[in-house]
């Protein structure tokens, strides 16, 4: 009776940490749409580390959203200036409180056709691609 309670006990402490890491440090998420090819293709695993989300590059994949998550890469970032119709913009670079906290930056994402500016503090995560393919015989 006493080894069943332990394990009972073992097992949802260890449920309880796997969600708290899950939630907190890595996840996992999955490309909905063919928007990144040739990077991503839809049903593609992505691997999101939750704990690198200030540390943004141009070219990277990032996870961002709320309640539903999208897959993008990112094409610019604060501070470069993209065209729009023939007119020039330059990317926000700071808060309009005028700090260098990062989060405040704002990225241009592209999708395949789609492109969007969001700001830093919608980044979940950045995205590693998990590729496995089995060897046929």
């Amino acid at each position: 009776m006493l080894n069943a309670l332990k394990f009972i006990v073992s097992l949802a402490v260890a449920i309880v940490v796997m969600l708290i890491i899950r939630a907190y440090a890595f996840t996992i998420c999955t490309a909905s749409a063919d928007n990144l090819v040739p990077g991503l293709n839809r049903g593609d695993k992505v691997f999101v580390n939750r704990l690198s989300r200030g540390n943004v590059k141009r070219g990277d994949l990032i996870v961002y959203g709320d309640s539903t998550l999208s897959i993008s890469r990112v094409a610019a970032m604060g501070g470069d200036t993209i065209e729009v119709g023939g007119e020039s913009f330059v990317i926000n670079n700071y808060c309009s409180d005028g700090c260098d906290c990062g989060a405040c930056r704002n990225y241009l994402l592209v999708s395949g056709n789609d492109s969007a500016i969001i700001s830093g503090n919608d980044i979940v995560g950045k995205a590693y691609t998990l590729k496995f393919r089995l060897k046929s015989e």
